[in-house]
């Protein structure tokens, strides 16, 4: 709901304030102005859409397992996590893991070294794919309707916004979901020993 509310301020905003910048104006400028605003905010989370099918795609899963030491966080930046409070308003993030069939909302079996080894790749997708939707928003800029500096830009930083709190939560999270895979990882070995 928190992205929602915040789409549509962000929408009436960058209308009012570019019709605001604008006078005199007639009405089909006004129209004008809030039609790039909203081909603007549909074509950044497009351009999302499709950035994210092709990281799924065309980067394959070894680059983002649990044992890949790329996605480590370390004490400075769980530090920062700390700072912003990230525990306070994660929930407020939308979780998309039914794109790929594996929610990230909360840990279902801690003890179950296979699917938290699941839940980390996914994270660490998760992660990939929100930078790069960071990054790539200012494409809208290149879109026919959407080439004014005060209506592309907007967009991009609420975009960029939104696509890094997300960064933000998966991050945060990686740690205590790595120790809780090599843990399972350690518990299933005992128990695979002791039943030798």
């Amino acid at each position: 709901m928190l992205y929602l509310t915040v789409i549509i301020a962000a929408n009436i905003l960058i209308i009012l304030l570019n019709a605001l910048f604008s006078l005199p104006l007639e009405l089909k400028d006004v129209l004008q102005i809030a039609l790039s605003s909203v081909i603007g905010t549909a074509s950044v989370i497009a351009v999302d859409g499709l950035v994210a099918l092709f990281i799924r795609r065309a980067l394959p899963e070894k680059l983002f397992c649990v044992k890949e030491n790329t996605f480590n966080v370390g004490q400075k930046e769980r530090g920062f996590y700390r700072k912003i409070k990230v525990n306070r308003w994660k929930d407020k993030v939308p979780e998309l893991g039914g794109f790929t069939g594996f929610h990230k909302d909360k840990i279902k079996s801690a003890g179950d070294a296979a699917y938290l080894a699941r839940f980390v790749l996914e994270a660490n997708y998760g992660v990939v794919i929100h930078l790069a939707n960071a990054l790539l928003g200012f494409v809208i800029a290149f879109i026919p309707f959407c080439g004014r500096f005060s209506i592309w830009f907007p967009i991009f930083v609420v975009n960029f916004v939104l696509s890094m709190m997300p960064v933000a939560v998966l991050r945060n999270n990686t740690p205590s979901l790595k120790y809780l895979y090599f843990k399972a990882k350690k518990d299933e070995a005992v128990k695979a020993e002791n039943n030798v």
